[in-house]
Protein backbone atom coordinates (compact mmCIF):
# COMPACT_ATOMS: atom_id res chain seq x y z
CA UNK A 1 0.00 0.00 0.00
CA UNK A 2 1.43 3.35 -1.10
CA UNK A 3 1.75 5.88 1.68
CA UNK A 4 2.93 9.49 2.09
CA UNK A 5 4.58 11.27 4.90
CA UNK A 6 2.75 14.22 6.41
CA UNK A 7 5.35 16.57 5.04
CA UNK A 8 4.90 15.09 1.54
CA UNK A 9 1.12 15.54 1.84
CA UNK A 10 1.39 19.12 2.99
CA UNK A 11 3.94 19.93 0.29
CA UNK A 12 1.53 18.45 -2.26
CA UNK A 13 -1.38 20.55 -0.86
CA UNK A 14 0.87 23.62 -0.92
CA UNK A 15 1.58 23.05 -4.65
CA UNK A 16 -2.13 22.45 -5.35
CA UNK A 17 -3.14 25.67 -3.63
CA UNK A 18 -0.32 27.64 -5.22
CA UNK A 19 -1.24 26.38 -8.71
CA UNK A 20 -5.03 26.72 -8.39
CA UNK A 21 -5.39 29.81 -6.22
CA UNK A 22 -2.69 32.10 -7.49
CA UNK A 23 -4.61 35.36 -7.10
CA UNK A 24 -6.16 36.79 -3.97
CA UNK A 25 -9.92 36.22 -3.70
CA UNK A 26 -12.73 38.49 -2.43
CA UNK A 27 -14.54 36.60 0.33
CA UNK A 28 -17.77 37.51 2.18
CA UNK A 29 -17.74 36.64 5.87
CA UNK A 30 -18.32 37.86 9.42
CA UNK A 31 -15.66 38.75 11.95
CA UNK A 32 -16.38 36.48 14.89
CA UNK A 33 -13.29 37.29 16.92
CA UNK A 34 -10.62 39.96 16.64
CA UNK A 35 -7.34 40.38 18.50
CA UNK A 36 -4.56 42.92 17.98
CA UNK A 37 -0.91 42.32 18.85
CA UNK A 38 1.92 44.71 18.03
CA UNK A 39 -0.05 46.26 15.21
CA UNK A 40 -1.05 42.92 13.66
CA UNK A 41 -4.71 41.78 13.64
CA UNK A 42 -5.66 38.13 14.11
CA UNK A 43 -9.23 37.20 13.22
CA UNK A 44 -11.63 34.30 13.30
CA UNK A 45 -13.88 34.51 10.24
CA UNK A 46 -17.19 32.69 10.01
CA UNK A 47 -20.17 32.27 7.79
CA UNK A 48 -23.40 31.43 9.51
CA UNK A 49 -27.08 31.12 9.04
CA UNK A 50 -28.70 29.62 12.13
CA UNK A 51 -25.40 27.89 12.90
CA UNK A 52 -21.82 28.35 11.72
CA UNK A 53 -21.40 26.79 8.28
CA UNK A 54 -17.77 27.74 7.69
CA UNK A 55 -14.83 28.98 9.75
CA UNK A 56 -11.27 30.12 9.10
CA UNK A 57 -8.47 32.18 10.62
CA UNK A 58 -7.04 35.28 8.93
CA UNK A 59 -4.18 37.69 9.58
CA UNK A 60 -3.89 41.37 8.71
CA UNK A 61 -0.23 42.30 9.00
CA UNK A 62 0.65 45.74 10.29
CA UNK A 63 2.18 46.72 6.95
CA UNK A 64 -1.07 45.89 5.12
CA UNK A 65 -3.13 47.59 7.82
CA UNK A 66 -1.16 50.85 7.51
CA UNK A 67 -1.59 50.73 3.77
CA UNK A 68 -5.35 50.36 4.15
CA UNK A 69 -5.39 53.25 6.64
CA UNK A 70 -3.68 55.51 4.11
CA UNK A 71 -6.16 54.46 1.44
CA UNK A 72 -9.47 54.41 3.36
CA UNK A 73 -8.78 56.36 6.52
CA UNK A 74 -10.46 55.56 9.85
CA UNK A 75 -13.25 53.68 8.06
CA UNK A 76 -11.00 50.65 8.19
CA UNK A 77 -11.04 50.74 11.99
CA UNK A 78 -14.82 50.79 12.03
CA UNK A 79 -15.11 47.83 9.70
CA UNK A 80 -12.73 45.78 11.78
CA UNK A 81 -15.09 44.98 14.62
CA UNK A 82 -16.49 41.76 15.96
CA UNK A 83 -19.90 40.92 14.51
CA UNK A 84 -19.30 43.02 11.39
CA UNK A 85 -20.11 41.59 7.96
CA UNK A 86 -17.15 42.30 5.68
CA UNK A 87 -15.79 41.73 2.19
CA UNK A 88 -12.10 40.84 2.49
CA UNK A 89 -9.54 40.25 -0.23
CA UNK A 90 -7.68 37.17 0.99
CA UNK A 91 -4.33 35.80 -0.21
CA UNK A 92 -4.53 32.06 0.40
CA UNK A 93 -1.41 30.02 1.18
CA UNK A 94 -0.81 26.58 2.53
CA UNK A 95 2.18 26.09 4.81
CA UNK A 96 3.64 22.70 5.62
CA UNK A 97 3.81 23.52 9.34
CA UNK A 98 1.09 26.15 9.89
CA UNK A 99 -1.49 24.76 7.48
CA UNK A 100 -3.93 26.93 5.50
CA UNK A 101 -3.27 30.63 5.98
CA UNK A 102 -5.48 33.57 4.92
CA UNK A 103 -3.72 36.93 4.65
CA UNK A 104 -5.88 40.06 4.28
CA UNK A 105 -4.73 42.34 1.47
CA UNK A 106 -7.74 44.62 1.05
CA UNK A 107 -11.15 45.51 2.55
CA UNK A 108 -14.26 46.63 0.65
CA UNK A 109 -15.71 49.17 3.09
CA UNK A 110 -18.62 49.90 0.74
CA UNK A 111 -19.80 46.28 1.13
CA UNK A 112 -19.98 46.70 4.88
CA UNK A 113 -21.80 50.00 4.51
CA UNK A 114 -24.27 48.35 2.17
CA UNK A 115 -24.86 45.54 4.61
CA UNK A 116 -25.34 48.04 7.40
CA UNK A 117 -27.77 50.04 5.27
CA UNK A 118 -29.74 46.89 4.47
CA UNK A 119 -29.86 45.91 8.14
CA UNK A 120 -30.85 49.46 9.04
CA UNK A 121 -33.75 49.35 6.59
CA UNK A 122 -34.91 46.01 7.98
CA UNK A 123 -34.93 47.42 11.52
CA UNK A 124 -36.82 50.53 10.41
CA UNK A 125 -39.48 48.39 8.73
CA UNK A 126 -39.90 46.36 11.92
CA UNK A 127 -40.10 49.52 14.03
CA UNK A 128 -42.69 51.02 11.69
CA UNK A 129 -44.89 47.92 12.00
CA UNK A 130 -44.55 48.04 15.79
CA UNK A 131 -45.40 51.76 15.90
CA UNK A 132 -42.05 52.75 17.40
CA UNK A 133 -41.17 55.45 14.84
CA UNK A 134 -42.36 58.68 16.38
CA UNK A 135 -43.56 57.04 19.59
CA UNK A 136 -41.21 59.09 21.75
CA UNK A 137 -42.63 62.27 20.22
CA UNK A 138 -45.86 61.45 22.07
CA UNK A 139 -44.02 62.21 25.32
CA UNK A 140 -44.60 65.91 25.93
CA UNK A 141 -41.67 68.25 26.34
CA UNK A 142 -42.03 70.32 29.52
CA UNK A 143 -42.70 74.02 28.91
CA UNK A 144 -39.24 74.75 30.34
CA UNK A 145 -36.19 72.46 30.00
CA UNK A 146 -34.08 72.88 33.13
CA UNK A 147 -32.88 69.44 34.23
CA UNK A 148 -31.15 67.43 31.53
CA UNK A 149 -29.68 63.91 31.67
CA UNK A 150 -26.79 63.77 29.18
CA UNK A 151 -25.44 60.58 27.66
CA UNK A 152 -22.09 61.30 26.04
CA UNK A 153 -18.38 60.80 26.39
CA UNK A 154 -16.92 63.13 29.01
CA UNK A 155 -13.93 63.88 26.81
CA UNK A 156 -15.89 64.41 23.61
CA UNK A 157 -15.45 67.80 21.96
CA UNK A 158 -19.16 67.81 21.11
CA UNK A 159 -20.05 67.57 24.78
CA UNK A 160 -17.83 70.55 25.60
CA UNK A 161 -19.37 72.52 22.73
CA UNK A 162 -22.82 71.74 24.10
CA UNK A 163 -21.92 72.96 27.61
CA UNK A 164 -20.25 76.11 26.29
CA UNK A 165 -23.24 77.00 24.14
CA UNK A 166 -25.58 76.70 27.13
CA UNK A 167 -23.30 78.58 29.53
CA UNK A 168 -22.86 81.50 27.14
CA UNK A 169 -26.54 81.96 26.25
CA UNK A 170 -27.40 85.67 26.26
CA UNK A 171 -30.69 85.14 28.09
CA UNK A 172 -29.04 83.93 31.28
CA UNK A 173 -30.89 80.63 31.39
CA UNK A 174 -29.45 78.17 33.91
CA UNK A 175 -29.57 74.52 32.86
CA UNK A 176 -28.81 71.70 35.30
CA UNK A 177 -26.92 69.06 33.28
CA UNK A 178 -26.16 65.67 34.82
CA UNK A 179 -23.62 63.56 32.98
CA UNK A 180 -24.10 59.83 32.34
CA UNK A 181 -20.85 58.85 30.64
CA UNK A 182 -20.85 56.21 27.91
CA UNK A 183 -18.74 55.17 24.95
CA UNK A 184 -19.84 56.86 21.74
CA UNK A 185 -18.05 54.46 19.40
CA UNK A 186 -16.60 50.98 19.46
CA UNK A 187 -17.86 47.68 20.77
CA UNK A 188 -18.91 49.05 24.19
CA UNK A 189 -21.47 51.56 22.89
CA UNK A 190 -24.51 49.30 23.19
CA UNK A 191 -23.71 48.02 26.66
CA UNK A 192 -22.82 51.40 28.18
CA UNK A 193 -25.66 53.43 26.63
CA UNK A 194 -28.24 50.84 27.65
CA UNK A 195 -26.81 50.84 31.17
CA UNK A 196 -27.07 54.63 31.45
CA UNK A 197 -30.59 54.70 29.99
CA UNK A 198 -31.61 52.20 32.66
CA UNK A 199 -30.08 54.42 35.37
CA UNK A 200 -31.91 57.48 34.08
CA UNK A 201 -35.21 55.63 33.86
CA UNK A 202 -34.99 54.69 37.53
CA UNK A 203 -34.84 58.39 38.45
CA UNK A 204 -36.96 59.77 35.61
CA UNK A 205 -38.81 62.23 37.88
CA UNK A 206 -35.56 64.17 38.36
CA UNK A 207 -35.22 65.10 34.67
CA UNK A 208 -37.10 67.01 31.98
CA UNK A 209 -35.40 65.28 29.05
CA UNK A 210 -32.51 63.06 27.94
CA UNK A 211 -29.84 64.31 25.54
CA UNK A 212 -27.60 61.92 23.58
CA UNK A 213 -24.72 63.78 21.92
CA UNK A 214 -21.34 63.19 20.31
CA UNK A 215 -19.17 64.92 17.76
CA UNK A 216 -19.28 64.31 14.03
CA UNK A 217 -17.70 61.49 12.12
CA UNK A 218 -17.85 59.25 9.11
CA UNK A 219 -20.75 56.90 8.49
CA UNK A 220 -18.95 54.00 10.10
CA UNK A 221 -18.13 56.16 13.11
CA UNK A 222 -21.82 56.60 13.74
CA UNK A 223 -23.01 53.08 12.99
CA UNK A 224 -23.49 52.39 16.70
CA UNK A 225 -26.55 54.63 16.60
CA UNK A 226 -28.27 52.24 14.21
CA UNK A 227 -28.29 49.77 17.07
CA UNK A 228 -31.67 48.03 17.39
CA UNK A 229 -31.58 47.55 21.16
CA UNK A 230 -30.62 51.14 21.96
CA UNK A 231 -33.20 52.52 19.50
CA UNK A 232 -35.96 50.30 20.88
CA UNK A 233 -35.32 51.49 24.43
CA UNK A 234 -35.26 55.14 23.32
CA UNK A 235 -38.53 54.73 21.38
CA UNK A 236 -40.24 53.46 24.53
CA UNK A 237 -38.48 55.83 26.93
CA UNK A 238 -40.72 57.71 29.43
CA UNK A 239 -38.80 60.97 28.92
CA UNK A 240 -38.36 62.91 25.66
CA UNK A 241 -35.00 62.07 24.07
CA UNK A 242 -33.04 64.66 22.07
CA UNK A 243 -30.19 63.58 19.80
CA UNK A 244 -27.25 65.46 18.36
CA UNK A 245 -24.81 62.85 17.13
CA UNK A 246 -23.07 64.64 14.30
CA UNK A 247 -24.82 63.41 11.16
CA UNK A 248 -24.41 65.74 8.20
CA UNK A 249 -26.87 64.05 5.86
CA UNK A 250 -28.03 60.60 6.94
CA UNK A 251 -30.33 59.90 9.86
CA UNK A 252 -29.59 57.04 12.18
CA UNK A 253 -32.26 54.75 13.55
CA UNK A 254 -31.77 56.48 16.88
CA UNK A 255 -32.64 59.79 15.19
CA UNK A 256 -35.81 58.28 13.76
CA UNK A 257 -37.11 57.11 17.13
CA UNK A 258 -35.99 60.13 19.18
CA UNK A 259 -38.36 62.91 20.20
CA UNK A 260 -36.28 65.64 18.55
CA UNK A 261 -33.30 65.20 16.22
CA UNK A 262 -30.62 67.87 15.83
CA UNK A 263 -27.51 67.72 13.70
CA UNK A 264 -24.90 68.61 16.30
CA UNK A 265 -24.47 68.98 20.08
CA UNK A 266 -24.40 72.76 19.62
CA UNK A 267 -27.73 72.57 17.79
CA UNK A 268 -29.17 70.64 20.75
CA UNK A 269 -28.05 73.41 23.11
CA UNK A 270 -29.61 76.02 20.80
CA UNK A 271 -32.84 74.04 20.73
CA UNK A 272 -33.03 74.01 24.54
CA UNK A 273 -32.33 77.75 24.71
CA UNK A 274 -34.90 78.56 22.02
CA UNK A 275 -37.46 76.24 23.64
CA UNK A 276 -37.13 78.12 26.93
CA UNK A 277 -37.10 81.46 25.11
CA UNK A 278 -40.34 80.54 23.37
CA UNK A 279 -41.93 79.84 26.75
CA UNK A 280 -40.64 83.14 28.15
CA UNK A 281 -41.99 85.02 25.12
CA UNK A 282 -45.32 83.28 25.58
CA UNK A 283 -45.40 84.36 29.20
CA UNK A 284 -44.55 87.93 28.23
CA UNK A 285 -47.20 87.89 25.51
CA UNK A 286 -49.78 86.49 27.90
CA UNK A 287 -48.75 89.08 30.49
CA UNK A 288 -49.10 91.85 27.91
CA UNK A 289 -52.46 90.51 26.78
CA UNK A 290 -53.61 90.25 30.39
CA UNK A 291 -52.46 93.84 30.97
CA UNK A 292 -54.38 95.07 27.96
CA UNK A 293 -57.42 93.04 28.95
CA UNK A 294 -57.21 94.39 32.48
CA UNK A 295 -56.99 97.95 31.15
CA UNK A 296 -59.99 97.32 28.90
CA UNK A 297 -61.95 95.89 31.81
CA UNK A 298 -60.94 98.79 34.04
CA UNK A 299 -61.98 101.33 31.39
CA UNK A 300 -65.20 99.41 30.85
CA UNK A 301 -65.92 99.45 34.58
CA UNK A 302 -65.01 103.13 34.82
CA UNK A 303 -67.43 103.86 31.97
CA UNK A 304 -70.12 101.78 33.69
CA UNK A 305 -69.48 103.56 37.00
CA UNK A 306 -69.55 106.97 35.32
CA UNK A 307 -72.82 106.11 33.59
CA UNK A 308 -74.15 104.81 36.88
CA UNK A 309 -73.06 108.02 38.62
CA UNK A 310 -74.67 110.14 35.92
CA UNK A 311 -77.85 108.10 36.04
CA UNK A 312 -77.83 108.17 39.82
CA UNK A 313 -77.28 111.95 39.79
CA UNK A 314 -80.01 112.44 37.23
CA UNK A 315 -82.41 110.12 39.03
CA UNK A 316 -81.61 111.65 42.42
CA UNK A 317 -82.20 115.13 41.01
CA UNK A 318 -85.48 114.04 39.45
CA UNK A 319 -86.44 112.23 42.64
CA UNK A 320 -85.52 115.28 44.68
CA UNK A 321 -87.53 117.53 42.37
CA UNK A 322 -90.49 115.17 42.52
CA UNK A 323 -90.18 114.92 46.28
CA UNK A 324 -89.91 118.70 46.70
CA UNK A 325 -92.88 119.12 44.39
CA UNK A 326 -94.85 116.56 46.39
CA UNK A 327 -93.77 118.25 49.64
CA UNK A 328 -94.86 121.60 48.22
CA UNK A 329 -98.19 120.12 47.21
CA UNK A 330 -98.51 118.52 50.62
CA UNK A 331 -97.61 121.83 52.28
CA UNK A 332 -100.20 123.61 50.19
CA UNK A 333 -102.74 120.94 50.93
CA UNK A 334 -101.83 121.02 54.61
CA UNK A 335 -102.10 124.82 54.62
CA UNK A 336 -105.41 124.72 52.81
CA UNK A 337 -106.72 121.89 54.96
CA UNK A 338 -105.44 123.45 58.17
CA UNK A 339 -106.91 126.83 57.25
CA UNK A 340 -110.24 125.20 56.45
CA UNK A 341 -110.00 123.20 59.66
CA UNK A 342 -109.14 126.20 61.75
CA UNK A 343 -111.90 128.19 60.08
CA UNK A 344 -114.38 125.44 60.87
CA UNK A 345 -113.07 125.19 64.40
CA UNK A 346 -113.27 128.94 64.78
CA UNK A 347 -116.87 128.79 63.61
CA UNK A 348 -117.56 126.00 66.07
CA UNK A 349 -115.92 127.99 68.83
CA UNK A 350 -117.87 131.03 67.82
CA UNK A 351 -121.08 128.99 67.88
CA UNK A 352 -120.12 127.56 71.21
CA UNK A 353 -119.36 131.01 72.49
CA UNK A 354 -122.76 132.06 71.31
CA UNK A 355 -124.29 129.09 73.00
CA UNK A 356 -122.24 129.68 76.13
CA UNK A 357 -123.25 133.26 76.04
CA UNK A 358 -126.89 132.23 75.72
CA UNK A 359 -126.47 129.68 78.46
CA UNK A 360 -124.48 131.88 80.82
CA UNK A 361 -126.60 131.89 84.05
CA UNK A 362 -125.90 135.45 84.87
CA UNK A 363 -126.87 136.67 81.46
CA UNK A 364 -129.83 134.29 81.41
CA UNK A 365 -131.12 135.59 84.75
CA UNK A 366 -130.74 139.15 83.52
CA UNK A 367 -132.89 138.33 80.56
CA UNK A 368 -135.75 137.33 82.97
CA UNK A 369 -135.04 133.67 83.41
CA UNK A 370 -134.74 131.99 86.84
CA UNK A 371 -133.24 128.82 88.25
CA UNK A 372 -135.19 126.51 90.54
CA UNK A 373 -133.37 124.01 92.67
CA UNK A 374 -133.99 121.67 95.56
CA UNK A 375 -131.01 120.97 97.76
CA UNK A 376 -128.73 122.43 95.09
CA UNK A 377 -130.18 120.28 92.31
CA UNK A 378 -131.72 122.11 89.34
CA UNK A 379 -135.41 121.29 88.86
CA UNK A 380 -136.34 121.05 85.21
CA UNK A 381 -139.76 119.40 85.57
CA UNK A 382 -142.48 119.09 88.18
CA UNK A 383 -141.78 115.41 88.00
CA UNK A 384 -138.42 116.02 89.61
CA UNK A 385 -140.31 116.69 92.87
CA UNK A 386 -141.95 113.29 92.81
CA UNK A 387 -145.09 114.76 94.43
CA UNK A 388 -143.19 115.52 97.62
CA UNK A 389 -144.72 118.13 99.93
CA UNK A 390 -143.19 120.56 102.31
CA UNK A 391 -139.93 120.61 100.40
CA UNK A 392 -138.03 123.83 100.37
CA UNK A 393 -137.61 125.16 96.87
CA UNK A 394 -134.98 127.77 96.03
CA UNK A 395 -135.56 130.11 93.11
CA UNK A 396 -132.69 132.31 91.93
CA UNK A 397 -133.52 135.56 90.16
CA UNK A 398 -131.20 138.15 88.70
CA UNK A 399 -131.44 140.29 91.73
CA UNK A 400 -132.04 137.79 94.53
CA UNK A 401 -133.18 134.41 95.81
CA UNK A 402 -136.70 133.34 96.78
CA UNK A 403 -137.43 130.35 98.98
CA UNK A 404 -140.78 128.54 99.27
CA UNK A 405 -142.19 125.21 100.19
CA UNK A 406 -144.39 122.82 98.28
CA UNK A 407 -147.86 122.02 99.42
Amino acid sequence: MKSYSLQELNEHLKRVVALNVQDALWVRCEIAQLNESRGHYFMELVEKEETITAKASAILWMRSYNKLLREYGRGVQKVLNEGMEVMLKLKIEFHEVYGMQYYIEDIDTSFTLGKLALRKQEILEVFEKEGLLGKNTEVSLPFVLQKIAIISSENAAGYQDYLKQLEENVFGYKIDNQMFAAAMQGINVEEEILFQLKRIKRQKNKFDAVVIIRGGGAKLDLMAFDNEKISRVVANFPLPVLTGIGHDIDESILDRVAHTTLKTPTAVADFIINHNLFFENRLMKIGSELGLLAQEKIQEQIYIIQNFQQNLHWKSENLLKDTLQKISLIENEVMRTSQSYFQNEEKKISNLESIFEVLDPEKTLKRGFSLTSVDGKIIKSIKDLDGRRGIEITTQLSDGILKSKTK
